[in-house]
């Protein structure tokens, strides 16, 4: 019986964009906050926004291949602001709020059709409901979970950047089932990537994956296809979840199955 269903965030609970506005949004932010603290990187925030492109590059590949997640201060020094010679002392305290500003401003961020509708149906059949995320931000989830309105619907929310481990890593996993005080075959896992989510929903032993399509990153998983790696069902919208779940669960008693 699935008792705990967790949900990705970027892709699954929203859906991310670039444009080339919030591009000049974004540099301008970090540019003028860099500033005032003294911190002397490009002349332009065009220039800025360049080197910190580079330095992203290469933290994607380094925390991909690693499967880690660096403390903020040290993703800025040594990755984002690489190409400058900014002294750690200068940079101290501050990666957080670097991080929170390129998570939540680097890309244009749109709720997923149905979420509030889709969270309250699983709460009302009593499932417990989770996060696990990987991302850069200590402070992005809790605050994007409000901003989208859905926060009291969450019990519990585990980020990469909390805990130091990426997904698919079964660590986060393994934790989320702690924090709920339930087994793995009692636990469901709601993603849109195979390398990250299915990988690490399996690894685990997680009793149910459930992937959303995401044609923004499909291309990134197609070294994944025809691996063994599939998800129990795909889904095009979250309003289809609550209702494979309450099928789901309702076969397992019919079967007299209680795990």
């Amino acid at each position: 019986m699935i008792k705990t269903v967790w949900f990705d965030i970027g892709g699954t609970v929203h859906v991310q964009d670039a444009t080339s506005d919030n591009d000049a949004v974004f540099a301008e932010r970090v540019y003028r906050f860099l500033k005032e603290h003294n911190i002397e990187t490009a002349q332009t925030p065009e220039q800025l926004l360049a080197h910190i492109d580079k330095g992203a590059k290469k933290y994607k590949t380094f925390s991909e291949q690693q499967l880690v997640e660096l403390p903020g201060d040290e993703i800025w020094h040594s990755f984002m602001l690489g190409d400058f010679d900014v002294f750690p002392e200068k940079l101290c305290g501050l990666g957080e709020e670097l991080s929170y500003l390129y998570d939540r401003h680097r890309k244009v961020i749109t709720r997923r059709e149905g979420l509030e509708y889709t969270l309250q149906a699983l709460r009302e059949e009593g499932f417990r409901l989770g996060v696990i995320s990987n991302i850069m931000s200590i402070s992005f989830v809790p605050r994007i979970l409000e901003e989208h309105g859905i926060a009291q619907y969450f019990d519990f929310i585990i980020t990469s950047s909390e805990y130091g481990v990426r997904k698919p890593r079964r660590e986060l996993f393994d934790t989320a089932v702690s924090l709920m005080g339930v087994t793995a075959h009692e636990a469901a896992y709601v993603g849109d990537t195979v390398s990250r989510d299915v990988r690490g929903a399996r690894a685990a032993g997680w009793e149910l994956m459930i992937q959303i399509e995401n044609p923004r990153i499909a291309q990134k998983d197609t070294k994944y296809l025809n691996c063994g790696y599939q998800p129990d069902y795909m889904v095009r919208s979250l309003r289809e979840i609550p209702p494979i779940l309450k099928q789901f669960n309702t076969e397992r008693k019919e079967r007299g199955s209680d795990s």
